[in-house]
């Protein structure tokens, strides 16, 4: 829903504003956590469909907000925000479990928890919809066509290749290290502490890439260090922790990078959630395609050589594209 939800944000935009789509979208994601406790499996997939969606506007809307409201600030509050969106997910994918055991195996009820956070963000937002007399929103055919940006592929690509390589470890690496000789238990840990490496660098990473000049040289070090990691857990997975390392460093990077491109690449504070709708759209359905060709190429060759020298030449893409996307931006 990442990608076909995204690219609704801009429409919406042009008849209500951002502040106002937002608490819609949290709304949403609310209503959809209700319904994925449901009794039956129609009705779950249906919330999940709603939480997707919701987020999907959410992701899209909120970058433009950073570079409306905190111009002066884009690095840091790029990445206060890339360290909630991760820093979250990471907590909720940590707690779902054990959340269940303490409540006694009650899957319904660990799902059941977010629907609170969700109450939360509708009611943290209401100040915003709510305190301004009005709002800035961007009218039909203002500004440049995001389709004329130079840099909209490249932005594009560059996020959609580098969300392919993380869904894919994301989804994959278990499974990976359980073939190897890990237990199930002891993959679930590694896979957290590739997720929890991450969250330095979500904060980190976007104030580096404040400065213009720098944008390049990030691009190219987090994509080597991503590759560097793939290719160590290729040649040697009995010895992960260095590889796994290296893995979350770098996506914990390209995240908030690929944001960063958003902000500094629109042309103007109005194209923003265009060139985010873009970005995101297309470039998380690209991305949902990686975890399917990977185990795709583990079920044709039966191992996992194949599948990770894949994802290692993703990363040469993710490079390219950075590059691409980096390159000649002013201060």
């Amino acid at each position: 829903m990442l990608g076909p939800a995204g690219p609704l944000a801009p429409l919406l935009s042009r008849r209500y504003s951002n502040e106002t789509i937002i608490l819609f979208a949290t709304a949403v994601i609310g209503l959809g956590s209700v319904l994925r406790i449901g009794a039956t499996l129609p009705v779950i997939l249906f919330g999940t469909l709603l939480v997707g969606a919701g987020i999907a506007l959410n992701n899209v809307l909120l970058p433009s907000l950073i570079r409306r409201d905190y111009a002066d600030r884009v690095g840091p509050m790029t990445g206060l925000y890339s360290l909630a969106v991760v820093g979250g997910a990471a907590l909720a994918s940590g707690v779902a479990v054990p959340l269940m055991t303490a409540l006694g195996g009650a899957w319904r009820s660990s799902v059941g928890v977010w629907i609170g956070l969700a109450v939360l963000g509708v009611l943290a937002w209401l100040p915003a919809v709510f305190g301004r007399q009005t709002h800035a929103r961007p009218l039909r055919g203002s500004g440049p066509s995001v389709w004329r940006n130079p840099y909209a592929l490249p932005v594009t690509l560059y996020m959609g290749f580098q969300s392919l390589v993380f869904f894919t470890w994301l989804t994959w690496l278990p499974k990976v290290l359980q073939d190897n000789g890990f237990t199930a238990a002891q993959a679930g840990l590694l896979l957290a502490f590739a997720n929890v490496v991450q969250l330095p660098f979500t904060l980190a990473v976007p104030v580096l890439a404040a400065r213009p000049r720098l944008l390049v040289p990030i691009a190219v070090g987090t994509a080597l260090l991503s590759g560097a990691g793939i290719t160590g857990l290729l040649l040697s997975p009995l010895t992960p922790l260095p590889w796994l390392f290296m893995m979350g460093a770098g996506a914990g990077s390209m995240f908030p990078l690929a944001l960063m491109f958003i902000a500094v690449r629109a042309d103007g504070v109005a194209q923003v959630p265009q060139l985010s709708a873009m970005a995101q759209g297309f470039g998380y359905a690209l991305a949902a395609a990686g975890p399917f060709i990977f185990g795709a190429l583990h079920d044709w060759t039966g191992d996992w050589q194949v599948p990770l020298i894949f994802l290692l030449a993703m990363t040469g893409v993710v490079l390219v594209t950075g590059i691409a996307a980096g390159r000649g931006v002013r201060t």
